[in-house]
């Protein structure tokens, strides 16, 4: 197995103490040996305070979302209090509202979330006061010999 120590991320607290015993004039295996950090580490945030002025987590590479987590919950609201709205329309309303984003995103959004398909549903073969009937059988579909919803078997 491997013999190396688990990593951890400093805290903020021990960051600016490295920071506040260097601008002091310690150097830093005095550092390292006070705060029980090991030397790179120290010597690391310290290049770190020098380029950037300060030893806060900084942003990473990469392009930028463009919906965060209050336009998502926002788009899911639309969409749960109207089930048929497609993302076209939902891309218009945030248009409106400020936000623009593609249907795409708005797609991809709803199904991270787990709602799926924004298309209208496909209108229903057999009406559904006809289902209760017992013999009921579509004239349409009579040859091919299929049995439908609410279709019996004919002896």
């Amino acid at each position: 197995m491997d013999q190396r120590k688990q990593r951890k991320e400093l805290s903020q607290e021990i960051r600016k103490k490295i920071i506040d015993k260097h601008v002091k004039g310690k150097g830093y295996k005095t550092i390292s040996k006070q705060l029980d950090v090991p030397v790179t580490t120290v010597a690391h945030i310290i290049q770190k305070f020098k380029i950037h002025g300060t030893v806060a987590n900084l942003p990473g590479r990469g392009r930028r979302r463009k919906t965060d987590d209050k336009s998502k919950r926002r788009i899911i609201r639309m969409v749960t209090k109207e089930p048929r709205k497609t993302s076209k329309e939902i891309q218009g309303e945030l248009d409106a509202q400020g936000t623009s984003v593609s249907d795409r995103t708005t797609c991809r959004c709803l199904s991270q979330s787990g709602l799926h398909g924004r298309r209208p549903r496909r209108k229903q073969i057999i009406k559904k006061p006809d289902w209760n009937t017992p013999n009921y059988m579509l004239t349409s579909h009579k040859a091919s010999g299929r049995l439908y919803h609410g279709q019996m078997r004919q002896k």
